[in-house]
């Protein structure tokens, strides 16, 4: 079935290519053109845990487009962040586009992952409701469950169905790798607990739960040079019954064992269903803004220890913001409420099976309709062998430009 459906989106990708290639070729020629746009965003975060020392983060990623003539242009953005007493610079993506037909375009190139709704167009701090990111969808407070970005190749646009609209992605990319032990992480007369708690010691100390460690049975997502000849295949398709609200269903389906190891055959599949619906309402005089976003991630189970069992994962996230932008008062018009619950659900059986659920309450302030200033408590639930509860504070002020 999983095979099945790699060749079906590999027919896809291809046939849709070649056939709107083949009618952009009929179009009249572009005229020649090049325009530069310089954007992004920035912010400074301070953050105060329980029981933890205070402290200030800041970083800056500063957006790049360039156009020339009036198919091809080419987009990226860089990341410069304060981490671990230096400055670390990233390249957060950089694509090349092609634009095939009007409802047609082709990349190339590290792009953010369309799979999924919040990564390629709610992550940025200004548009992000909140100081932080959901569980299962960075590796910042959990596993991830799912890529940030891809490397490699899609098709994406959108089409009207009569009063309706459909936008949809289809990329073939590097895929994930499964982490696995290696023999020199063995220890001689380890216990099962001592080999989890030195898993979870290996973690950076700002995380506290283990969950940036590459445990076996989890999958690496930095997909800068691919293990195996079989690459990733993913698609999105999203639904718009009306302009305010977006339904979305996204997959992926990829080989993550090593090229001619014992477990080449293993791969990963992947489900994804979010939503995101806006609303101006004269009787709540103000903007309701839900969003949602749900992932569902198996791994092949294989025979061999430690990865015999059944390998399933969960995430997701529930948001809600309301600002009241229709009452007259010029203060309380800028201020928004957010509330969101999050969660991680990771094998029982897992090496690192640690379960996270996690509240949040924010108030932000908006200076302008690409700034603001960001107040948010969250408690968060560690389950493990016991049940764990930790608290943070955490103010932002973001810019877009």
């Amino acid at each position: 079935m999983k095979d099945q459906l790699k060749i079906f989106l590999l027919s896809l990708f291809i046939t849709a290519f070649a056939s709107n290639a083949i009618y952009a070729q009929s179009q009249s020629t572009d005229k020649q053109s090049n325009k530069f746009l310089l954007s992004g965003y920035g912010f400074t975060n301070f953050e105060k845990a329980q029981d933890g020392i205070s402290s200030f983060s800041s970083g800056f990623s500063p957006i790049i487009l360039w156009k020339s003539g009036e198919r091809l242009f080419f987009e990226s953005e860089f990341e410069f962040e304060l981490e671990d007493g230096g400055t670390q610079v990233g390249l957060e993506y950089a694509q090349l586009f092609y634009t095939v037909t009007d409802n047609v375009l082709f990349g190339v190139g590290k792009f953010l992952n369309p799979n999924n709704l919040f990564m390629e167009r709610l992550h940025p701090t200004w548009i992000n409701k909140l100081p932080n990111i959901p569980f299962g969808v960075s590796g910042h407070g959990g596993v991830p469950l799912l890529a940030t970005t891809q490397l490699g190749a899609q098709l994406k646009g959108a089409f009207p169905v009569q009063s309706t609209k459909i936008i949809y992605a289809v990329y073939v990319s590097n895929g994930p790798v499964l982490n696995v032990e290696e023999e020199a992480d063995h220890t001689e007369g380890e216990t099962p607990l001592e080999k989890k708690n030195r898993i979870q010691d290996a973690a950076p100390e700002d995380e506290g739960d283990g969950h940036d460690a590459a445990a076996p049975g989890t999958l690496n997502f930095n997909n800068f040079q691919d293990n195996n000849n079989n690459k990733a295949f993913g698609a999105r398709i999203g639904f718009l019954p009306f302009p305010q609200l977006e339904i979305g269903i996204g997959l992926e389906i990829a080989n993550v064992g090593t090229e001619d190891s014992h477990l080449a055959d293993l791969q990963s599949s992947m489900q994804v269903f979010d939503l995101s619906y806006t609303r101006d309402s004269g009787i709540l005089k103000g903007q309701l803004d839900v969003r949602g976003q749900f992932v569902w991630l198996n791994i092949d189970q294989s025979d061999e220890e430690p990865l015999n069992y059944k390998n399933e994962s969960r995430s997701g996230y529930g948001q809600l913001a309301y600002r009241p932008v229709k009452i007259e008062n010029s203060l309380l018009k800028n201020l928004e409420f957010v509330f969101r619950y999050d969660y991680l659900d990771l094998p029982e059986l897992a090496e690192l099976n640690t379960d996270l659920n996690r509240t949040t309450y924010g108030v932000n302030y908006w200076l302008a309709p690409n700034s603001a200033v960001k107040f948010a408590f969250q408690n968060k639930t560690i389950k493990e062998h016991e049940e764990e509860t930790e608290t943070l504070f955490i103010t932002q002020f973001t810019l877009g430009f």
